[in-house]
């Protein structure tokens, strides 16, 4: 819980909510709209931090609609992820929406998985995590019953990321490992914010780029989760193999369907492998029932529409 994560949710809201959109990584502070109702709704915050609402031309919108990315404050623990669930609750009462052109980006701060911003331990957890989500891309993709893949902002990993990940490892310049994490470029995982600083301040994060846009709830909790897993796993884990998937992962990823339920073994949220569920927590935990059988259902539409993907 103590995982620090933002997230960033790109819409259409209708011109008539009222709502004040600012420009591109400029955002105004999100405060208060107009209801389908007419009603004007009180926006909510998290320990007293605002939204913004950011403009993106990557959105496209129909005569009296708006682009919108809506970006929460940095979020954590119980509270966050409540947080999150009633602004997406107000999100849809001033109707907002999405289309092919939308995503969900979720990015999480490095040293609050791991404890540490020292280049070496951040060096290994980025090469964990890069393989991992490699391994895991046909769940990933799957959970969004969409064709995520084949946009240009969400690809996935190149193969040259496994080079990469190398000289990350193996080089003892900071510079070079920041040169060779900005090489891996924005795909589904962006790994180019790894070693940021801000002045003596180190905000190292990594950004999931891999889920299409929605409102539904169910949806983004499952994303949420996911995530969260999978950067408590690569923390944790000691022994990995290599950038591509050995015999058992592609037999056990060959579907959409049947990758997420490697992938739940995997965190352990399903089966009897792993201690904990890695990720779980709060209403994460407790409504695991209700968008686990929902993911289920968007990988079977995922492999319906995309049959040849082999992610």
């Amino acid at each position: 819980m103590n995982i620090r994560f933002g997230v960033e949710l790109e819409t259409k809201v209708p011109r008539t909510c009222g709502l004040a959109v600012g420009g591109y990584h400029a955002g105004y502070p999100v405060r208060s709209a107009r209801a389908t109702n007419g009603e004007t709704l009180t926006a909510p915050t998290f320990n007293g931090a605002t939204w913004r609402a950011d403009r993106d031309g990557s959105i496209t919108c129909e005569p009296g609609e708006m682009p919108c990315e809506f970006v929460s404050p940095i979020l954590h623990g119980t509270e966050g992820v409540e947080a999150l669930c009633q602004f997406i609750d107000w999100m849809t009462a001033i109707g907002a929406t999405v289309d092919t052109s939308c995503g969900v980006h979720i990015t999480v701060g490095i040293e609050s998985v791991i404890g540490s911003q020292e280049a070496g331990k951040v060096s290994e957890f980025v090469r964990k995590l890069a393989h991992i989500a490699q391994w895991h891309a046909m769940s990933l993709y799957g959970q969004t019953g969409t064709g995520r893949h084949l946009s240009r902002y969400s690809h996935t990993l190149a193969a040259d990321v496994e080079r990469h990940m190398r000289k990350i490892v193996n080089t003892s310049s900071v510079a070079d490992k920041e040169a060779a994490a900005v090489a891996c470029g924005r795909g589904m995982l962006n790994l180019q914010k790894s070693f940021r600083m801000r002045g003596d301040e180190y905000v190292g994060a990594v950004e999931f780029r891999v889920f299409a846009g929605t409102t539904s709830l169910e949806k983004v909790l499952h994303h949420l989760a996911t995530v969260l897993g999978l950067c408590r796993r690569a923390a944790q884990v000691q022994c990995l193999g290599a950038f591509r998937k050995n015999k058992l992962q592609a037999k056990r990823t060959a579907t959409a369907e049947s990758a997420m339920h490697f992938l739940w073994d995997y965190l352990g949220w399903t089966g009897g492998a792993r201690p904990c569920a890695l990720g779980l927590f709060g209403r994460l935990h407790r409504d695991f029932p209700s968008y686990g059988p929902e993911a289920l259902r968007l990988c079977r539409k995922f492999d319906e529409r995309y049959p040849e993907a082999r992610l």
